[in-house]
């Protein structure tokens, strides 16, 4: 059976068309002496109910989120023993020291977090702007903030729509958040491309029916190239990109 025309690409935001957020993470945790990954699993350790989670889909307010989050981001007990499931699960080492005691700030770490989303990726806005005039319809599909640095104006301008977790209070992985862009795109899954730094994110797309391209930190230019083999065997206009 032959695969579906691909007629609309939908791109994350952070870690794809800006900068990643991931990277002041782990700039605060070398600064704080925790290993590597430390407060991601933190952030994620709660699932949907956590105060990140919350704070995107916009059930909090900011004040809240950060009185939340810093309560979560030093809950050393909770985080060791997810951290110590994390190790065991990547086939890491045991052994290792984890802190008795964190002094991490909510507020701090989530304002260098907003800074890196203001640093735009130019070789993917580049590839926005040439699928855009070849016709095909173009979505951003971000779990954001209300007033995310990410979301300028600048940004917003690219998409065809601009669909954030805040203002329809779904966010990736939830299959309605991707079908809410499909909608407004007026597409079917089958015929979009998604791009996303987030492994489950794309892993919720692919179960859709999408096409999927991961964008890894500082191997951008190589995820505008799998975009290019891809529509150049499936593109619906058959653009020569």
């Amino acid at each position: 059976m032959e695969s579906a025309r691909i007629r609309a690409v939908i791109f994350d935001i952070g870690g794809v068309v800006v900068q990643s957020p991931f990277l002041a993470i782990s700039a605060y945790e070398r600064e704080h002496g925790l290993p590597a990954n430390y407060i991601n699993v933190a952030l994620s350790k709660h699932g949907d109910s956590g105060a990140f989670q919350r704070f995107e889909r916009g059930e909090i307010s900011y004040e809240e989120f950060e009185d939340q989050w810093t309560d979560e981001l030093n809950d050393t007990e909770a985080n060791n023993r997810e951290f110590l499931k994390y190790l065991q699960r990547h086939s890491l080492d045991m052994r290792m020291v984890l802190p008795k005691k964190t002094r991490l700030n909510g507020r701090v770490l989530f304002a260098r977090m907003m800074q890196a989303a203001q640093t735009p990726n130019p070789s993917v806005i580049e590839l926005i702007r040439l699928l855009r005039r070849r016709g095909y319809r173009i979505a951003a599909l971000t779990n954001n903030f209300q007033n995310d640095a990410s979301a300028a104006q600048e940004i917003v301008q690219l998409f065809d729509a601009f669909v954030e977790s805040c203002k329809v209070g779904w966010r990736k992985p939830d299959p309605r958040f991707y079908m809410h862009a499909c909608n407004l795109l007026q597409v079917s899954p089958q015929e979009c491309l998604f791009l996303d730094d987030i492994p489950k994110n794309l892993k919720a797309a692919q179960r859709l029916g999408m096409s999927v391209v991961q964008v890894k930190i500082g191997r951008e230019p190589d995820a505008v190239r799998q975009v290019e083999k891809i529509l150049k065997s499936r593109g619906r206009f058959e653009p020569k990109i």
